[in-house]
């Protein structure tokens, strides 16, 4: 049976696609985010208010102009690291971080962090081989991102979704501007090959796409660029290329190698599948449990 948590102080969730006046939100990764954050704290009985909260947990996509000062502040560190100084830190009262190699570099502003990964709520799926290349995600200020450069032109069956691509790329490989999300565990595992990517600022501090836990735990195939802590958290189940070269020559290798692709993918969805929101949420709700009888929340 699982613990009453309708007791703890109520929680207000922020996250950088809030502030944003788009069409679609669902394009945003934070979106999803905090989507699934919501979905499992009302699941384990937690009281929400975005409105009147005594916990804010700031989902850390850019700076807020104000973080409140009668709330007990959280800040959950995912993306944009270039952006974080002492003066932002210093008005959080708990903080986590998608990156341990991060977290270092916040040890030395003279601040405690503790890692916590995104996790992931993708269901292993089992589909028919019908691509050889996926990609999903939108390009970057509307120029075509480095691993889609680094590709070039192969004969291969491809489809690429996300905001900006028409025009970038050519039309057969364009699936459109959105995936469905409860969707994509099908399409990774319809795929013989995903590819993901970071951006600069992520890739140099460590902060590992949580796509590929998406694409893992759907029962897909990763190839990525590297980024630092991502073969120990995942166990060397991505294939990491260099160059442009070094791309084409994996992608063709592990297009037709069934049993060594399967072998990756498998071992990344058994690590996958352990970072659930269950947890992160349970880590949350532990950590308030032990601060909210001193501060009277």
């Amino acid at each position: 049976m699982e613990k009453d948590y309708s007791s703890v102080p109520p929680i207000g969730i922020i996250a950088y696609s809030d502030f944003y006046n788009v069409p679609e939100p669902k394009v945003w990764g934070d979106y999803w985010f905090k989507e699934n954050l919501i979905k499992e704290f009302r699941r384990l009985g937690c009281p929400l208010d975005n409105s009147n909260p005594k916990i804010l947990l700031h989902l850390f996509g850019e700076p807020l102009k104000n973080v409140p000062a009668d709330t007990y502040n959280i800040l959950w560190i995912h993306s944009h690291p270039d952006w974080i100084t002492p003066e932002i830190l210093c008005k959080y009262q708990k903080i986590f971080c998608v990156s341990k190699h991060f977290n270092a570099k916040i040890a030395k502003m003279g601040v405690d962090s503790e890692f916590m990964m995104i996790p992931t709520n993708m269901k292993p799926a089992t589909a028919e081989k019908k691509y050889d290349i996926v990609f999903v995600g939108n390009t970057k200020n509307n120029k075509i991102r480095k691993i889609i450069s680094d590709m070039g032109a192969l004969p291969y069956n491809i489809r690429i979704w996300g905001w900006g691509w028409k025009g970038l790329i050519p039309d057969e490989w364009y699936g459109g501007e959105y995936y469905e999300n409860d969707k994509l565990n099908m399409l990774y595992a319809s795929s013989k090959i995903a590819l993901n990517d970071h951006h600069e600022d992520m890739q140099r501090e460590g902060f590992i796409n949580p796509r590929v836990l998406d694409i893992l735990a759907s029962g897909g195939f990763v190839i990525s660029d590297g980024v630092a802590g991502m073969d120990e958290l995942l166990d060397n189940s991505i294939v990491v290329y260099n160059t442009p070269e070094d791309l084409s020559r994996k992608i063709k290798k592990y297009r037709g190698d069934n049993d060594s692709r399967e072998s990756l993918a498998d071992r990344g969805r058994k690590i996958a599948l352990t970072y659930t929101y269950q947890d992160s949420c349970l880590k949350i709700l532990r950590h308030i449990e032990t601060i909210s009888a001193k501060l009277s929340l």
